[in-house]
């Protein structure tokens, strides 16, 4: 009988610090994030020829305050790292709490593509 209270309350116990848990997985914090950086680097106002299309990888983190901290950015074009830099740099993403994202490293990539008919 004790055998079987003991197991119950380790049932108890574990079932318990399960459902207190109230972090989101990591993909979806992740896809929060990615689209929230998508709405901040929305529309830029870069003229590009006809068939050219710019990419850039961009290496960022969160600090305590959950601000954008641009580490860096790897484009072919100067244009591209000071637009990235000062639409992202310290902007504050509605990141949910109690979350370890910060001090983790993102990596995203940025592609820049002519609209079409314009």
């Amino acid at each position: 009988m004790r055998k079987l209270t003991v197991l119950l309350f380790a049932i108890v116990l574990g079932t318990s610090s399960l459902f207190a848990n109230n972090s989101i997985p990591e993909k979806d914090s992740n896809q929060k994030i990615r689209e929230q950086i998508a709405v901040l680097l929305d529309k830029p106002e870069i003229k590009l020829l006809e068939t050219e299309e710019l990419i850039a990888n961009i290496e960022f983190t969160l600090n305590t305050k959950g601000e954008i901290v641009v580490l860096n950015v790897d484009a072919e074009k100067e244009l591209i790292e000071s637009y990235v830099k000062s639409r992202l740099n310290y902007k504050k993403l509605d990141v949910l709490k109690a979350q370890n994202l910060k001090n983790k490293i993102f990596q995203i990539s940025l592609r820049i593509k002519k609209p079409i008919g314009a």
